[in-house]
């Protein structure tokens, strides 16, 4: 790759983390003033960490935050089994989405 793609490249991605710093800002604000998080925001946080990690770029603070929050309540909410339609039930994202977060139980 030439310098001038290197730069490219590297500028989307520090576009990338500047986004999902902004998503991850948006949920801590939507948890502590007690409101719903989306489920389209909290996605695109996990897809934008899935890119800056496999283009082997650290992670904001805030976005390692959120998402390491995200991985304890996870483990807690597995800790307590509910009972789910399963014909509602996503299984491939949500069985993606946790071994993904399952990474931030043991930090």
């Amino acid at each position: 790759m030439t310098d001038a793609g290197a730069e490219g490249q590297s500028d989307k991605l520090g576009e990338v983390a500047r986004l999902a710093t902004l998503i991850a800002d948006r949920i801590l604000e939507a948890q502590i003033t007690g409101h719903g998080i989306p489920p389209e925001q909290f996605t695109a946080l996990v897809d934008a960490a899935r890119l800056l990690e496999e283009q082997g770029v650290p992670w904001p603070p805030l976005v390692e935050e959120v998402l390491y929050e995200a991985g304890k309540r996870f483990s807690e909410a597995e800790a307590v089994p509910e009972t789910v339609d399963p014909e509602h039930e996503d299984k491939g994202a949500l069985a993606g989405l946790t071994r993904f977060l399952s990474g931030f139980r043991h930090r």
